[in-house]
């Protein structure tokens, strides 16, 4: 997959090759490593979309492992959202333990889905929105996704199991987005797609 990024869990030591970031984890019981199908494939699609001054916006950020990695590959500044109020305390940390703090990784909690006024105060704007959830959130998602890029941002979504990536494909299409790549791992797919 990626060649950029090097997880290490927070009590491991690895040696990263020449030209990779090592990106330190310490996740909560719930939630994951990197290690993970879906993540992988994010992470890979990140190291082709992400760059200096890009602004990025993590839906379904869990330990904030996308995030992090945005930011090492270059990015300005990430805002994460989780379901689980968990998240903003055990993404926040993680982040910390990569040298990255409020400045740059900021973190809230809430039901983007069902919450719109949470929606309004996420923005607008962002060069690129990455959603590792389910098939079942990312096809409602793939409609309100356009209101927080910028125009010509990216869509990064992964998660979708086997059999429903054909769903997925036409919820991104109907709400305007032109897929440039489609990634399978083990029985996962994740879709990197373009606002026209």
């Amino acid at each position: 997959m990626g060649s950029r990024l090097l997880v290490r869990p927070s009590w491991e030591t690895v040696e990263a090759a020449p030209g990779q970031q090592v990106l330190v984890m310490d996740p909560a019981s719930s939630f994951g490593t990197g290690s993970h199908a879906t993540t992988r494939m994010c992470l890979a699609a990140l190291e082709h979309c992400a760059g200096v001054d890009k602004t990025v916006l993590d839906l379904g950020c869990g330990s904030g492992i996308l995030g992090i990695g945005a930011l090492l590959l270059g990015c300005a500044h990430v805002t994460g959202c989780d379901i689980d109020p968990k998240a903003p305390e055990v993404a926040a940390a993680n982040a910390a333990l990569n040298g990255f703090y409020d400045d740059k990784f900021t973190v809230c909690a809430g039901d983007i889905l069902a919450d719109a006024g949470l929606r309004r105060r996420l923005g607008t704007g962002y060069d690129i929105v990455l959603a590792n959830i389910v098939a079942d959130v990312i096809i409602p998602l793939a409609a309100l996704a356009p209101a927080f890029l910028a125009p010509g941002g990216t869509f990064v979504c992964s998660g979708i199991i086997d059999g429903r990536e054909d769903e997925v494909a036409a919820a991104l299409t109907r709400a305007g987005f032109t897929v440039t790549a489609h990634d399978t791992l083990e029985e996962w797919h994740c879709f990197t797609a373009v606002l026209a």
